[in-house]
């Protein structure tokens, strides 16, 4: 009895020494209702605490800002990151297709592509020579609309005059498209770059604004739905290496039931946001049918200008998101 004692107690000791953990570094402030990003990840580690694994999660930018969580999991020293989407675009260049302007019919067609598609499989194949490995798109909100301070934008015509702030070279190219003037701008410094005049607006989900106190720096809101929401859920691939099978297909598990009720609660509070923001003294404007189109034809030759990727190969690619296009 006392060996199978001293046994049992072993084995209890080893199976606690090996218990599975992971860090997570947010890129959002801890509001379920305010962030898609935030939301995914309390689910995500509500699940995996249940489940027996040891959690450790870093308040935004408190352990560096995204370029230094970049570094960090590519060298293996965080576990995951919620990080901007071009933070493994930049290693994968033929991603920024799925950032051309309304590729995407609307956030059921993006889940369903990313959720059982397996394209994100032949990007891990290519960042894991980076020490990447992509876990999870993520929106934190629905898609993007126009938000500036000058005046309501109705048709591409509006867009004339105005000075955007751009996320990244897709976003300027959108801009000049559609016959803005854009400039790229971290996003820490957009406060100030509205405040000043630096930047009239930006592109972002009718939740941003609210998310990050910038409603008193913006009049009007556009609904124009130009591009998907996304973040990524970038993980080491040295902390996936060293997780179990049975470790890798339950937090997969795990983070797709996050990740699901993330894209549902995405679609029933698009209205809410709108709301928040007309009580926040912002114009919400809806176009009409007609007026998208002139959005849409305005960026429809940015397929033809994708770097680093063949026009081929850009239209594969688009066919491939097509077909899984829901009704």
């Amino acid at each position: 009895m006392k060996k199978i004692m001293i046994l049992t107690s072993t084995l209890l000791m080893a199976f606690t020494a090996h218990a599975a953990s992971v860090s997570i570094a947010l890129d959002a402030a801890p509001n379920r209702e305010g962030s898609g990003t935030y939301r995914y990840v309390d689910n995500l580690l509500l699940s995996l605490n249940e489940a027996g694994w040891e959690t450790e999660s870093f308040p935004r930018n408190s352990i560096g800002g995204e370029n230094e969580r970049l570094s960090m999991v590519r060298t293996g020293t965080l576990d995951i990151s919620m990080s901007q989407y071009s933070s493994a675009a930049q290693f994968v260049p033929e991603m920024r297709v799925l950032q051309l302007p309304y590729i995407f019919k609307d956030t059921d067609h993006q889940y369903n592509f990313f959720v059982n598609s397996h394209y994100l499989d032949s990007v891990n194949r290519r960042l894991s020579g980076e020490g990447l490995r992509i876990l999870a798109v993520v929106p934190t909100g629905g898609f993007l609309g126009i938000f500036n301070d000058e005046k309501t934008i109705r048709t591409v015509k509006d867009m004339s005059g105005l000075r955007m702030r751009a996320l990244d070279e897709n976003q300027l190219t959108i801009f000049q498209k559609m016959g803005a003037n854009g400039v790229l701008i971290p996003f820490s410094e957009v406060p100030n770059a509205l405040r000043v005049g630096i930047a009239d607006g930006y592109l972002n989900a009718s939740s941003v604004p609210i998310i990050f106190n910038h409603t008193g720096l913006l009049k009007y809101f556009t609904d124009a739905k130009v591009i998907m929401s996304a973040r990524l859920v970038l993980a080491s691939q040295y902390w996936w290496d060293n997780l179990t099978q049975a470790e890798k297909e339950q937090f997969t598990t795990l983070s797709l039931a996050a990740q699901k009720e993330v894209f549902e609660w995405v679609k029933v509070s698009e209205d809410n946001y709108h709301k928040a923001l007309v009580d926040a003294g912002i114009t919400v404007y809806k176009p009409t049918e007609e007026e998208l189109l002139t959005f849409k034809a305005s960026v429809a030759t940015m397929n033809q200008q994708v770097n680093g990727v063949p026009f081929e190969r850009v239209v594969q690619l688009q066919k491939m998101i097509s077909d899984y296009r829901t009704e």
